[in-house]
């Protein structure tokens, strides 16, 4: 009879377990693919939005990029005080400020009231874009980390490409509102999750940390490291360059060629999906035969190389969907070679020594990351869209430094180092 109880009982708490580590893994997935569809969904609607609106389409590719903005701001805010009160309260915070912009987005009747009320979201956003890194690395040791960031990837590649298209199917349908709608659902749903369902991971949080001089020295550690900012540095050159297509793009396609947004948005999911899939099944083969190091240069060689032929077919073809197409489904699979080795080299050469501080050293390399994406993509939104050569232009200049940041800077510290060694010996 007691072995009988003791079996019930471990059985229960075996299944509270498996209970609290879906529970969190679905918290990581809704939080870390919030930013994405929250700054993709409505690329298709762009022109409709201008003209509903009466504005210059340039004013709203730009409010994709004032929402970068506000996500890589709220990343100075959010970790440093996830280090004091945990991970939950930031995080219910958050995505309440998202729930608010995003009502405010679906109720605009002008284009300063998106532009705003995009920033106001991005604030929100910026809780899970900084927040799902730090739980992340709370919840799991190094081995499941790659095992459940390996996963996480493949979902986070296929929300990136699937909420163009999905824009574009409620864009057909419903209108442009109709995508914001879509993201109060998701904000609420989150919401709900994180209050009921989502216990706190962080084991180190502590009133003592909300003081200046541990603000200063957690900041200071990471700042001095050349493997974090260069790492840090390398995905701000490639996540602008990423997505400075979902500002001209949709611009290109829909307005010049004269696709509708449906068309584009299954173009987005089909050919840069399929694109990025390919590359994440590529890269994870390669990498263990070449290395981390090889497969980043071949991913930035290969989107400089996309970048050259997006211009080279722009004087064969002209302003075409293939001129544009085939060159950006190219540089998506170059991308994907990027994403997962430089993460993997930002955690074993960054995340790993400051893990009392993982707060503040996601919500950096968040800040640097999204903030690419607000730099590069502000620019692309002023710059004229009547070919695809401002588009090349960024694919090639922002693929070339990101090389060069790396070479510099992150091998600028290692080899010294590999030197030192090899005197020793």
């Amino acid at each position: 009879m007691l072995e009988y109880v003791e079996s019930s009982i471990s059985m229960i708490l075996l299944k509270t377990k498996m209970q609290s580590r879906n529970v969190l893994i679905l918290t990581i997935l809704l939080t870390s693919c919030l930013m994405g569809v929250s700054s993709d969904i409505y690329a298709p609607s762009l022109s409709m939005i201008a003209t509903d609106l009466k504005t210059p389409i340039d004013m709203v590719q730009w409010s994709m990029a004032i929402f970068m903005l506000g996500v890589s701001l709220s990343q100075l805010i959010y970790g440093p005080v996830s280090e004091v009160v945990g991970r939950r309260l930031p995080l219910i915070i958050g995505l309440g400020i998202m729930l608010i912009g995003s009502i405010v987005c679906f109720y605009t009747t002008n284009i300063t009231v998106l532009i705003v009320s995009r920033f106001v979201q991005g604030l929100g956003a910026g809780a899970g874009a900084c927040m799902w890194r730090s739980i992340f690395r709370d919840s799991f040791d190094s081995t499941q980390m790659a095992k459940y960031g390996s996963f996480l990837s493949i979902i986070m590649i296929f929300v990136v490409a699937a909420a163009p298209a999905l824009g574009g199917c409620l864009q057909g349908y419903f209108g442009w509102r109709s995508s914001f709608l879509f993201l109060i659902l998701y904000s609420l749903l989150t919401i709900i999750i994180v209050l009921f369902l989502f216990k706190e991971t962080s084991l180190h949080h502590h009133r003592d940390r909300f003081n200046r001089q541990f603000f200063l020295h957690a900041f200071g550690q990471l700042i001095s490291s050349r493997t974090f900012m260069g790492y840090t540095l390398c995905t701000f050159l490639t996540y602008g360059a990423f997505f400075s297509w979902f500002a001209i793009g949709p611009v290109l396609l829909i307005e010049d060629i004269g696709l509708n947004p449906i068309t584009f948005g299954w173009i987005t999911l089909f050919g840069g999906g399929t694109s990025m899939a390919l590359g994440g099944v590529f890269n994870g083969i390669m990498i263990g035969r070449f290395g981390m190091h090889f497969m980043l240069r071949l991913g930035w060689f290969i989107m400089i190389i996309a970048g050259s032929l997006m211009i080279l077919f722009k004087l064969i073809y002209g302003i075409t969907t293939f001129a544009i197409v085939a060159p950006m489904i190219l540089f998506y699979f170059g991308v994907t070679l990027i994403w997962p080795s430089a993460f993997a080299g930002a955690f074993a050469g960054a995340f790993a020594p400051f893990g009392k501080i993982a707060g503040y050293a996601g919500a950096l390399y968040s800040f640097m990351q999204i903030g690419g994406a607000a730099v590069i993509g502000s620019l692309g939104s002023f710059l004229p869209t009547t070919s695809q050569i401002p588009l090349a232009t960024i694919f090639l200049v922002a693929s070339a430094l990101a090389w060069i940041a790396f070479e510099k800077i992150v091998l600028g510290d290692v080899r010294p180092q590999q030197n030192q060694t090899a005197d020793q010996g």
